[in-house]
């Protein structure tokens, strides 16, 4: 099999266990560790908790769209920075544990190859040299070179597989060699960095009182394969039903705000669909044409639920796109029943891809 491999490995951890009141680091460490799994979800699968660190993996489908996996993998970050921020804000203890929260940080490293499943003692384990190779990435000089300390390093293996070649090209490159596996070359990108453009990002959505028309729906995918299908333009060409769909206006090499979709129907017709908000496996915000002259803004929400991810949609009356002023006139009745269908259709579409490739996803892991 070949699948991607992810470790997310908590630093500091041997100094503040050692110097700290066990009862309450053990608990503090405990808390993050929670935090990270509860934001792991499939196609990312947790193999094994190794004491400070969680070694998880994902089977590589075909045509997985490379952002909405690198992205999952940045969304760890996120939920670790969020319950150690949470945790510094409530706490009014004076301990050394606590005290000393803020020394914890997090490093992931990710590498793709091949792995085969085993049973030992009635457990699941991988194995194989790809397996050792990321394990064996968390020792490395990373933080010594580069200066950085919470960090995501992905591997060339994983660049080529997953097509990320624009996307790192503004990381840092680094090398690593180990005996019996040679040279490993990677990227390396500060995750904190990431983390405080997505806190002081200004967003952009449509909230439900704000909503002209609201359309609900649930897959059977669990959220990130349903993001995958949203952002991903192969997949948006097939349930949108066009002829083919190209992008413009990446951001280093990224989907996101201010990306353009151009949709090409029969005939020749181009529609452009605006991204102006997003966050992955959450929300997307997109401006759409709607009468001429007219264009209306719709936020999409994944909701993640107990058989797979609610998406519900809010749209907000339309506006002129000359003026970005609301038209009154094209929010009539018979114009809402024909946006809750330009949504619904597409969306119906969508969750059918999903549900198929989730569906695939857990035959091919049974």
């Amino acid at each position: 099999m070949r699948g991607h491999f992810i470790i997310a490995d908590i630093s500091g951890y041997t100094r503040f266990l050692t110097e700290a009141e066990l009862d309450h680091a053990h608990g503090i460490v405990t808390e993050l560790l929670n935090a990270i799994i509860s934001a792991i979800h499939a196609p990312f699968k947790v193999s094994s908790i190794e004491g400070d660190a969680i070694f998880m993996y994902g089977e590589l489908p075909e045509q997985v769209f490379g952002q909405s996996v690198l992205e999952s993998v940045e969304s760890l970050y996120s939920a670790f920075s969020g319950a150690l921020e949470t945790m510094v804000i409530n706490t009014t203890c004076q301990c050394n544990a606590c005290a000393n929260i803020n020394t914890l940080g997090l490093k992931i490293v990710m590498h793709c190859g091949e792995f085969v499943k085993t049973t030992v003692g009635g457990r699941e384990t991988l194995t194989g040299p790809d397996v050792i190779a990321v394990h064996r990435l968390l020792k490395n000089h990373v933080a010594a070179t580069t200066g950085i300390a919470d960090y995501l390093m992905v591997t060339q293996a994983c660049v080529d597989e997953l097509g990320l070649e624009r996307i790192v090209a503004s990381w840092t490159e680094h090398t690593e060699e180990y005996e019996h596996i040679g040279e490993v070359r990677g990227y390396v990108s500060s995750l904190a960095a990431a983390w405080a453009i997505v806190r002081e990002r200004t967003s952009n959505r449509v909230e439900e009182g704000d909503a002209w028309v609201s359309a609900a729906a649930d897959s059977t995918a669990p959220p990130a394969v349903v993001w995958d299908h949203l952002i991903d333009p192969w997949k948006r060409t097939k349930w949108m039903q066009v002829e083919g769909t190209t992008v413009e206006g990446e951001v280093d090499g990224r989907i996101g705000a201010g990306t353009e979709y151009h949709c090409a129907h029969d005939g020749g017709e181009i529609s452009v669909f605006s991204v102006l908000d997003s966050r992955a496996n959450e929300y997307i915000t997109m401006m759409v044409p709607f009468t001429p002259g007219t264009a209306f803004r719709y936020t999409s929400y994944l909701m993640p639920n107990d058989t797979g991810t609610g998406i519900v949609t809010f749209a907000a009356a339309p506006v002129s796109v000359d003026t970005g002023e609301t038209v009154p006139d094209a929010a009539g009745p018979d114009s809402a029943a024909f946006a809750q269908r330009v949504i619904e259709a597409p969306t119906g579409r969508l969750i059918a891809m999903a549900d198929t490739a989730a569906e695939l996803l857990s035959l091919s892991s049974a």
